[in-house]
C-alpha cells in the first residue's frame, strides 16, 4: 500500500502539478520578508501570517471550491460575488428583524434562508444553461446583475446594522483565542470538496463532462443533472461566503463582493484548473488561493496601493492562462 501511495509516478505527477505553485509561494514569502526587513518590518514569513492570510481569504477560498467544479465542467460562474452579497443581506435582515428576544434561533434561520437562496440561484443558473442552452457566461452574468439588484432592494441599498454580538461568531470568533472559526470553515470546505471531486461518482462525472461532453454522454453520464448540481454547489458556497463576510463585518452590506469574481477565478486558474475544462484539483485551487492571497497581503505589507495590486493580479492571471496554454501545447 505504501508503495502505491508513494510511487514514482505519483511523486512525479505531484511535482509537475504543484512544484511551481509551491516554489512561487516560497519566493513570495522570502521576497516580502526581505523587503519588510529592509523597511524595518520583519516577521512576514510566519505561522501567524499564514493564519491571517487564511482568515482574510476565507470568503474567496469558499467560493473558489465551487468555482473549481464549475470550471472543470467547462463553465463559469460570474454570479458568486452578487450571491455573496444577497446571502449576507438575507441573514442580516432576518436577524435584525427577529433577534430582539432569542438570538441564535434567528441566526440559524438566517443561515438557512441564505443557503437556500444560494442553492435556488445556482439551480436557476443550471436550468438556464442545461435546459435552454444559454452559455454559462451569459446566464451567470445576468444573474450577477439580478442578484445584486435583489440585495439592494432588500433595504434600499443601505447596510443593515446594528446586529447582536452573536451574529459575528462565524466571522470573528476564535477557537482557543488563536484559530478563527472562518479558517476552520474554509479548511473544512476544501477537504469536503476534495473528497467530493476525487472519491465520488459525481466528481468523476464532473471531470468527464469537462474532458469531452459528448463522450461522457455516450458513456451514460447524466450531463444535465451533473451540471445542475455543480451550479447549485457553487451557489450554496457563494451564499456561505456571504454569511462569513457579513459576520466578520458585523452588518449586512449589499455592496460587498463587487469584483470578487475576478479574485476567485484567479485562485482557481493559478491553481492549475484549465479554463477549457476537464482538468483541475481542489489541492491546486488551495495552493492557487495561497499564492494570490499571499501576494495581496505582501503588497499591502510593503505599502503598494490598491491600483498597483489590481495590476499585479491581472498580470498573475494572464501568466497562469499562458502557462495553461503552454501545457496544452
Amino acid at each position: 500500500m505504501a508503495g502505491k501511495l508513494f510511487s514514482s509516478n505519483r511523486l512525479s505527477r505531484f511535482l509537475v502539478n504543484y512544484a511551481p505553485l509551491l516554489l512561487a509561494l516560497a519566493l513570495e514569502c522570502v521576497a516580502f520578508e526581505q523587503i519588510g526587513r529592509m523597511a524595518g518590518q520583519p516577521g512576514f514569513a510566519s505561522l501567524n501570517t499564514l493564519i491571517l492570510v487564511l482568515n482574510q481569504s476565507a470568503v474567496f477560498g469558499i467560493m473558489a471550491v465551487g468555482m473549481t467544479f464549475v470550471i472543470i465542467t467547462g463553465g463559469i460562474d460570474l454570479s458568486v460575488g452578487s450571491l455573496m452579497a444577497l446571502g449576507g443581506m438575507l441573514c442580516a435582515s432576518t436577524v435584525h428583524w427577529g433577534a430582539a428576544d432569542s438570538t441564535w434561533p434567528w441566526i440559524f434561520l438566517g443561515w438557512t434562508l441564505a443557503l437556500l437562496a444560494g442553492i435556488l440561484a445556482g439551480g436557476f443558473a443550471g436550468l438556464l444553461i442545461c435546459t435552454f442552452r444559454i452559455p454559462p457566461f451569459i446566464a451567470t452574468l445576468a444573474l450577477m446583475s439580478s442578484l445584486r439588484g435583489a440585495a439592494n432592494l432588500i433595504t434600499n441599498g443601505k447596510p443593515i446594522s446594528p446586529l447582536p454580538d452573536a451574529f459575528q461568531w462565524l466571522g470573528r470568533h476564535q477557537i482557543a483565542d488563536r484559530i478563527p472559526v472562518n479558517v476552520i470553515v474554509v479548511l473544512a470546505v476544501f477537504i469536503l470538496g476534495a473528497v467530493l471531486l476525487n472519491l465520488t461518482a459525481f466528481g468523476r462525472h464532473v471531470r468527464a463532462i469537462g474532458g469531452n461532453e459528448e463522450s461522457a454522454r455516450l458513456s451514460g453520464v447524466p450531463i444535465a443533472w451533473t451540471k445542475w448540481r455543480v451550479y447549485m454547489l457553487s451557489g450554496a458556497l457563494g451564499a456561505l461566503a456571504g454569511l462569513v463576510l457579513s459576520s466578520r463585518l458585523g452588518s449586512g452590506d449589499p455592496k460587498i463582493g463587487l469584483g470578487d469574481e475576478l479574485k476567485v477565478i484567479a485562485a482557481v486558474v493559478v491553481g492549475g484548473t484549465s479554463l477549457s475544462g476537464g482538468r483541475g484539483s481542489i489541492v491546486g485551487t488551495f495552493a492557487g488561493l495561497l499564492v494570490v492571497s499571499v501576494l495581496d497581503s505582501g503588497l499591502n505589507w510593503i505599502g503598494v496601493e490598491t491600483f498597483g495590486q489590481q495590476v499585479t493580479l491581472g498580470i498573475v492571471i494572464l501568466a497562469a492562462v499562458l502557462l495553461d496554454r503552454i501545457k496544452s501545447w
